[in-house]
């Protein structure tokens, strides 16, 4: 399993202030069904995530996966993920920590 960090901060990230992000920021697009192919055996895999967003980093195209759930927005280890956590924390006024706590 891959290892998540998280948007957070002390008061829930409003759903409305996530979706307004997204909303201004082009790299963004918020998904309601994400469809993707292993790599491996060439199976389509299809996965529900209501109000999560695909960032396209504009460096490599590569795309990552930002998912609000429980007031925060959790995403998966990366280091270019990580750039762009920090950018979404900065304008929410949130920071980036592990689920251990610790701070990115």
């Amino acid at each position: 399993m891959a290892y998540e960090l998280h948007i957070v901060r002390p008061m829930e990230i409003a759903l409305e202030e996530w979706q307004s992000l997204c909303a201004s920021d082009p790299s963004m697009k918020l998904e309601n069904e994400f469809a993707r192919r292993n790599p491996v055996t060439g199976e389509t895999i299809v996965s529900s995530g209501k109000n999560s967003a695909i960032w396209t980093s504009p460096l490599t195209q590569q795309q990552y996966l930002f998912d609000y759930r429980r007031g925060m927005i959790s995403f998966v280890y990366s280091d270019a993920a990580i750039i762009k956590a920090k950018e979404i924390a900065k304008a929410l006024a949130a920071s980036v920590e592990g689920d251990e706590g610790e701070a990115y």
